[in-house]
């Protein structure tokens, strides 16, 4: 089977970027006087980049298969980086001087390491047919073992944040950053993942003199502890929130099929939570429906391929059970339809105002507390660069995301041309962070 280098183009390279500003840098780097070294062993790359420092980054690409993979000795936590895209960039150009040579003892542990998962999860034990009795027998005893696990867990996690208010809000500022670390360590443990990432928050949070957002971070963990005592007695879809805001993983598999139909992606945001890389993408329905697609991929490993912003398709999109409806899986195929294909049109954004947007918000909390953020859509609208907000034509603004990189902003200004803009993004009831936007107002200025 041939490499994907074979086929690389400038674009494919490109939509590999976690970010424009990634996109953006790549480009810069995509020099052959920056790189010492430029080399290809079969489906591998690898090179040299001198970067500010004394000794150049060392940057390795593994695409032995339809999945294109990196590692990079540069510190960045984004995959890839800025450094590996460049890499690329330079093969599909042809540009560079590139020799024939095998990769250095450091990325060659890397790639047989990569070649032994593949191996080991490729093996499948030949395994009798299991009785289902059995089998279903076997599983409620293993939930039993992960529920007791679970209550263990969460008293314990009571009793910590029992002390931690009798201390006083004052004293958590001088824990050391171990004690969050410990506690967060015993709730992962206990498979209760979405807890310990509450608590691994908390250290960022304490230097807000008002406390304000310590105290809902505290109180969002003590609901999950309350919820849980109660799990039985809640209606489903508040049940099922519960779980998820406790780290249990959605069942893909057990969703009720969906009806196909037109589907639009209005952007994507990634991002590196401990030691994963975590895209989530926005899709905007026919009937102005939002939908919320999440990909996970362990740090260091490609996610599967983007949906471009403005991608036209046709596809079954199904909705995880909550009481607000926002996260969903992509079922069977999906038909990408081409740009000349009738019906293919940008579906038209329904514009909503600030006040729509946080009014929107409260609702959705209402039915979920434990929600982080949600899809927004806000227009007319216009940004600001100083200070960074988005404002609507009722003048009322909203702070941006410190996420937005400055590079992303002056983008999006430019992009704008003075015009009131319909933009998108998401909302986590402090800040917005636009993901994409849609075509002027007509005949409006900013």
């Amino acid at each position: 089977m041939s490499s994907p280098l074979e086929h690389l183009t400038t674009p494919d390279v490109l939509a590999l970027a976690p970010d424009s500003s990634s996109a953006s840098a790549a480009q810069k780097l995509a020099r052959p006087a920056g790189w010492p070294t430029l080399a290809r062993d079969g489906g591998v790359l690898w090179g040299e980049c001198q970067g500010s420092g004394a000794h150049p980054y060392r940057v390795g690409v593994d695409a032995r298969s339809a999945d294109i993979v990196s590692k990079c000795s540069c510190p960045s936590r984004k995959f890839p980086c800025k450094h590996a895209l460049g890499l690329l960039l330079l093969h599909a150009a042809g540009t560079g001087t590139w020799t024939s040579a095998p990769a250095p003892a450091d990325l060659a542990r890397w790639l047989e390491g990569r070649v032994a998962r593949a191996e080991k999860a490729e093996a499948a034990p030949d395994e009798a047919p299991a009785d289902p009795a059995a089998q279903a027998k076997a599983r409620a005893k293993a939930q039993a073992a992960r529920d007791r696990k679970r209550s263990a867990g969460l008293e314990d996690l009571e009793l910590w944040l029992g002390d931690l208010v009798r201390e006083g809000l004052q004293a958590a500022r001088a824990r050391p950053y171990s004690d969050w670390d410990r506690q967060a360590a015993r709730l992962v443990d206990a498979q209760l993942a979405g807890a310990a990432r509450l608590i691994r928050q908390i250290p960022d949070l304490l230097h807000d003199e008002t406390a304000a957002a310590l105290t809902a971070q505290l109180g969002k963990v003590w609901l999950l502890t309350q919820g849980w005592r109660v799990r039985d007695t809640l209606p489903p879809t508040e049940c099922a929130d519960l779980l998820t805001a406790l780290g249990t993983p959605l069942d893909r598999a057990g969703l009720p099929p969906a009806a196909p139909q037109r589907w639009q992606a209005l952007g994507a945001v990634q991002e590196e939570e401990g030691k994963l890389t975590v895209r989530r993408t926005w899709l905007l329905g026919a009937g102005r429906e939002l939908a919320l697609l999440l990909d996970f991929a362990p740090t260091g490993q490609a996610l599967p391929a983007p949906l471009l912003p403005g991608q036209a398709f046709t596809a079954a999109v199904a909705y995880a059970p909550s009481a607000h409806a926002q996260r969903a899986v992509l079922q069977g195929d999906t038909v990408i339809q081409g740009a000349a294909e009738p019906g293919s049109a940008p579906l038209p954004l329904p514009g909503r105002s600030l006040a729509d947007m946080q009014a929107d918000y409260a609702a959705a909390l209402a039915l979920n507390p434990w929600l982080e953020r949600t899809g927004a859509v806000v227009g007319p609208a216009y940004l600001t660069l100083d200070p960074p907000q988005l404002c609507d034509a009722a003048g009322h603004a909203v702070p941006l995301s410190a996420r937005l990189d400055t590079d992303d902003l002056w983008t999006l200004l430019a992009q704008a041309e003075t015009q009131l803009q319909t933009y998108f993004g998401e909302w986590d009831g402090q800040t917005f962070l636009p993901v994409g936007r849609a075509a002027p107002a007509s005949g409006v200025t900013a």
